[in-house]
């Protein structure tokens, strides 16, 4: 019986967590991997503590699975350093590029086929919409806009003025604590918009979040649709249940017999936009009528 094993940050009890793997679960039953009859799988959640993860990942890496699966950039690095044999499939890295993961998209340098979410890419789009939503209708409150920290270089490339700020918490700390000194600090020098990094332990708290953004009039981006649906602004990110399926056709690869070497790096291509006109009116906000034809979803 072939091996699959699973190191992320929550638990299948996260409802969204479920629902997710039940996508991958069903996608590689297809392929003819089902579970308990040819394939098991073998989870390892940190639960939010991210000093957990090389423990977890030992753990899996000696009980010698077909391969691993990944789910971001943490469970990734703690999952390399264990092995340099057990292919790597990755959900979310990140920039894998910038993290190392892969030398590029074309010649990726190492053994492990990867699906990466390249954030670059997203937090590019996000910064352009921010941009547009300034120029055309938001008017000259986004005309002094600020970037402390963009979270990828796409967001550094974009120019001044109308450039949006990055929530600054830690990568590392998922605490509560790291997320209230983010938000003290912001609320001490508020810019004109955030970018909100959807780690899962912030995910929980993205109703917070949302009401702290409305009481300092911020505009959010994220690449979670679910954080808009609990309040922030804006969502542009790949449509999930397209992600996890080819994570479980290149799954089903590996297990098949094929060479990670001859499995090309995959990149998301298709994407949905979420839009929440609730908050952007209670930011005193018009939403450009471009961006809600082109919303896949727009919360009232």
């Amino acid at each position: 019986m072939a091996r699959v094993a699973v190191l992320r940050e929550l638990p299948l009890s996260n409802s969204q967590v479920a629902q997710g793997w039940q996508i991958f679960v069903d996608a590689l039953a297809k392929s003819g991997w089902i579970e308990g009859r040819n394939v098991e799988f073998i989870h390892r959640a940190t639960g939010g503590r991210a000093g957990r993860y090389r423990e977890l990942a030992a753990e899996l890496v000696a009980l010698n699975p077909n391969v691993v699966v990944t789910i971001n950039s943490e469970a990734t690095k703690a999952a390399r350093e264990k092995t340099k044999t057990i292919p790597i499939v990755m959900l979310g890295p990140g920039d894998p590029v910038g993290a190392g993961f892969i030398a590029s998209f074309a010649r990726r340098g190492a053994i492990s086929p990867v699906f990466p979410v390249n954030s670059g890419t997203l937090s590019e789009s996000n910064f352009k919409s921010s941009r547009n939503c300034a120029q055309t209708r938001c008017g000259s409150r986004f005309s002094g806009a600020r970037t402390t920290r963009g979270p990828s270089s796409g967001s550094r490339a974009l120019k001044q003025p109308h450039a949006v700020s990055a929530l600054p918490w830690s990568r590392r700390s998922s605490l509560r604590k790291g997320l209230d000194t983010a938000l003290s600090g912001i609320a001490s020098n508020p810019p004109d918009a955030l970018t909100v990094n959807p780690r899962p332990p912030d995910v929980l708290r993205s109703q917070e979040i949302a009401a702290f953004a409305i009481e300092y009039r911020l505009l959010t981006f994220t690449v979670n649709p679910v954080m808009v649906r609990a309040g922030l602004s804006i969502a542009l990110a790949p449509r999930n249940g397209d992600m996890v399926r080819r994570a479980a056709a290149i799954v089903a690869k590996i297990l098949g017999g094929e060479k990670p070497a001859d499995i090309p790096v995959e990149q998301p291509t298709t994407f949905e936009l979420v839009i929440n006109l609730k908050t952007a009116r209670a930011l005193g906000l018009t939403v450009p009528p471009y961006l809600l034809a082109e919303a896949d979803e727009v919360i009232e």
